[in-house]
């Protein structure tokens, strides 16, 4: 895909020149404008954002810490591929970690986190608009911006960071997998089944919500790569 599809942000979170880079780059993989296997090499990249070879490269470890690419000597970065057993493991994983993240925020949530992720849901729900494409990736979005609340307040640091990283890894197949209006739909249903456990501090409901929203999600991605 050509450099000049990449789009550089700088989200307040993130301070370092390497890490506004690796999340530029991980965006354009997370929308399919980088594909499987592309590689990413250090002088064009450095040339597009106008940043040392130094902050490119310190962004591709970045990204290789979390999974996004792999680097081999001699050889570069490329992004990542996963083969079809290894999509699976990875959603099987993340899909018992979110369930055990509802599980410990059910019983912690506040009413604050609970009118956040009812605004969010709403939000969700008004989505309109003819783009397809912009209308999955908006959904993913405010997804992942409930589980990361979720996984931020569920008082387990290490499980957050766990499922952080997993979120990373299959970005470009969780967009896949939201990519039919009757999947969006089917998201929306699991998110407020969700929220309703989540109310009512139901904890082994919550976690079996959690696990069901990644499942679903993997279910659907497999029969689109399939097909």
């Amino acid at each position: 895909m050509a450099l000049d599809s990449l789009l550089l942000r700088s989200p307040p979170n993130l301070t370092s020149l390497p890490e506004q880079v690796a999340e530029a780059i991980a965006e354009a993989i997370m929308k399919n404008e980088i594909a499987p296997g592309a590689s990413l090499r250090e002088i064009p990249l450095a040339s597009y954002f106008g940043v040392s070879r130094s902050s490119v490269r310190e962004a591709l470890r970045i990204l290789e810490r979390d999974g996004v690419v792999s680097i081999q000597p001699r050889h570069g970065a490329k992004v990542t591929a996963l083969s079809h057993d290894e999509m699976v493991e990875i959603y099987q994983i993340r899909a018992a970690l979110l369930g055990v993240a509802c599980d410990l925020f059910a019983r912690s949530r506040t009413d604050a986190h609970l009118r956040r992720l009812d605004d969010t849901l709403a939000r969700m729900a008004a989505l309109e608009g003819t783009d397809e494409q912009a209308r999955a990736l908006e959904h993913a979005a405010l997804s992942a911006s409930m589980a990361q609340l979720i996984c931020a307040h569920c008082g387990n640091r290490k499980l957050a960071s766990m499922l952080n990283q997993m979120s990373l890894q299959i970005a470009r197949y969780t967009n896949l997998g939201l990519s039919a209006a009757t999947r969006r739909e089917q998201s929306l249903d699991n998110w407020r089944r969700l929220l309703d456990a989540l109310r009512r501090q139901d904890h082994a409901g919550a976690n079996l919500c959690g696990q069901k929203l990644v499942q679903d999600n993997l279910a659907y991605a497999l029969s689109v790569l399939a097909a």
